[in-house]
């Protein structure tokens, strides 16, 4: 292989949040207003994205960056532009039909390839784009119209040597398990605490099951009713009410118990 074909760049990646879920007219909708955000952004932060390699994938955008590219302004101002031009346009939105973006920047080596840019850093990046934490960070916080995940080298030596105007206060370090990787990236919320975000919770694009149980007890006997349509018929009267959140392989996971008089235990 040439050495021609190796540099070191920035890598930036983005991707729409339940994209897939939209008509034919909506990914239309989204992918124009994709292009156009990252295009201002682009123009607000004073770079000319003509000079980056994008491969367009949809509801994605994948960019190798010219390897003289300011990397501090691509983290920084560049990440703002676009977080603030993606609230703009979702401003007057449906839920349903805003653009919602996780974006992953990282800097490493990067090998022209016949189909793409294979390599190691060019998976890392892809894999804090699709890590579970960036999805659950945009299912958390549905006010917020981005997450930004940033490799260990880019947080370290950009925002957390002072490079930039981010906080590095505003970032956690967050585990990243994506097929076979294993490593760790620094996840940022413009608008949301990211340090309030719980990792605990159920795979990326499912919803939390929530039901409620109730018990009926009469006498020396108990009658149990569990479901989403689980209901106490009118004639009787439920002394405990015990709503169960979740069973998964660590067992049964209960919420509060409510008794008669509104107590909860």
């Amino acid at each position: 292989m040439s050495p021609a074909t190796f540099r070191r760049s920035l890598l930036v990646c983005c991707d729409l949040r339940r994209y897939g879920a939209a008509d034919d007219r909506l990914q239309r909708d989204l992918q124009e207003l994709l292009v156009r955000s990252l295009d201002r952004a682009g123009e607000e932060a004073g770079l000319d994205r003509s000079t980056w390699h994008r491969q367009a994938k949809g509801d994605e955008e994948w960019a190798v960056l010219p390897p003289d590219a300011p990397e501090h302004v691509v983290v920084d101002r560049y990440v703002r532009a676009l977080n603030a031009e993606l609230s703009a346009s979702n401003r007057y939105r449906v839920p349903e039909a805003r653009a919602r973006m996780r974006l992953a920047i990282h800097h490493g080596a990067v090998v022209d390839g016949a189909n793409g840019f294979p390599g190691q850093d060019s998976v890392l990046v892809s894999r804090l784009l699709n890590s579970e934490p960036a999805h659950l960070a945009l299912e958390q916080f549905p006010d917020a119209d981005l997450v930004v995940v940033l490799s260990e080298i880019v947080y370290s030596t950009l925002v957390l040597a002072g490079h930039t105007t981010l906080s590095p206060a505003d970032f956690r370090r967050v585990e990243v398990v994506e097929k076979t990787f294993r490593g760790h990236g620094w996840m940022w919320i413009p608008d949301g605490d990211v340090h309030a975000l719980r990792l605990d919770g159920p795979p990326a694009g499912h919803a939390t099951p929530t039901v409620d149980q109730h018990a009926v007890a009469s006498g020396g006997s108990t009658v149990v009713q569990a479901g989403r349509d689980a209901h106490v018929p009118t004639w009787q009267r439920a002394d405990v009410m015990q709503y169960f959140d979740r069973n998964d392989q660590r067992g049964s996971h209960f919420g509060p118990t409510y008794r008669e008089g509104g107590r909860a235990d």
